[in-house]
């Protein structure tokens, strides 16, 4: 992958994702009875969306990789080490703080997109909705946007604007200003561990960490506290005051742990053999061979942002 064939590949993710909310809304105007996706579904075919586009352009330019593997040399999944994987569990907890923070911040503005989805997501047995959210969707997310997005741009030599853009994608990739605004925190993350481990395994053991224990929460708070759950659903929001302490709270674990999170990936990064890591990333800006930006990848962008805005906008006289 280059920088034009990413831009092409998100182009193409945009527009399969309008086509299917198209189709599906004109769908339910025809048959206001008929059938309805279901959450599970939903998942999947939105990881599906994802995935095909980036696959299908790889297999187009096919030849241009001859000699290279597409899931160890292209993609990215290449063996890291045991000690490399244990210390990714570590900084993934490390980060949870961040993403909090973000999170709450977030929600002064707009709704928060996964409480939304509590209900449905809870009358799914724990074992399919695990799969699909803590492996199925890591997985394909991680092929995509460390694997092919992230590494194609990094072949530019600008790792540095390769970690920013491909973290940005994956927060537009959302689709929404609630998970985006954590989701771009845990992209760059996500992307400097998968620069820092050599291999797109890591930033996948990080989000299959991440939404594992997020589901695991939800299902058995659903079990101890059930009442406490429906309250939840009911009504997700924060006093404004509740919400200044929250954020202040995570705002102070956020800058003590994520500071430790950067010692952790500074580690994985030497245990691999990268030497110099912090420093041989803020050297890439000035190295770049290529653009990262193209035509294409700016037409996504504005698409995915058009979408963000005209559902926050519904979401209020909803």
């Amino acid at each position: 992958m280059n920088s034009k064939r990413i831009g092409v590949s998100f182009l193409l993710q945009m527009v399969f994702y309008y086509l299917l909310v198209f189709g599906l809304t004109i769908y339910m105007i025809a048959f206001p009875a008929g059938y309805e996706m279901e959450i599970v579904e939903n998942l999947i075919v939105s990881q599906l969306v994802n995935v095909v586009p980036v696959m299908l352009v790889i297999w187009i330019g096919r030849r241009k990789y001859r000699g290279e593997k597409i899931f160890r040399d292209i993609l990215g999944f290449r063996r890291i080490k045991i000690s490399t994987a244990l210390m990714t569990v570590l900084y993934t907890f490390l980060l949870m703080p961040l993403t909090t923070l973000a999170n709450a911040i977030s929600m002064i503005f707009v709704d928060n997109t996964v409480a939304e989805m509590e209900g449905d997501i809870l009358n799914v047995p724990f074992l399919i909705m695990f799969c699909v959210m803590a492996v199925f969707g890591p997985f394909c997310e991680e092929l995509v946007f460390r694997g092919a997005f992230f590494r194609g741009f990094r072949r530019s030599g600008n790792i540095f604007g390769a970690i920013l853009l491909s973290g940005l994608l994956f927060a537009l990739m959302h689709m929404n200003f609630n998970q985006a605004a954590y989701a771009l925190l845990l992209g760059i993350m996500m992307a400097l561990l998968a620069e820092a481990a050599g291999s797109t395994v890591a930033p996948f053991i990080m989000h299959f960490v991440f939404n594992g224990q997020s589901v695991c929460l939800m299902y058995l708070m659903d079990k101890l506290s059930p009442e406490l759950m429906e309250e939840g659903l009911e009504d997700y929001s924060m006093a404004s005051g509740e919400m200044v302490m929250v954020i202040a709270v995570y705002l102070l674990l956020a800058v003590v742990c994520t500071s430790i999170a950067f010692c952790v990936v500074i580690w994985i990064a030497g245990n691999e053999g990268k030497q110099n890591f912090l420093q041989t990333i803020w050297a890439s800006r000035k190295n770049g061979r290529e653009r990262l930006w193209s035509v294409c990848l700016i037409i996504g962008m504005v698409l995915s942002l058009m979408f963000m805005i005209l559902n926050a906008i519904l979401s209020v006289f909803a």
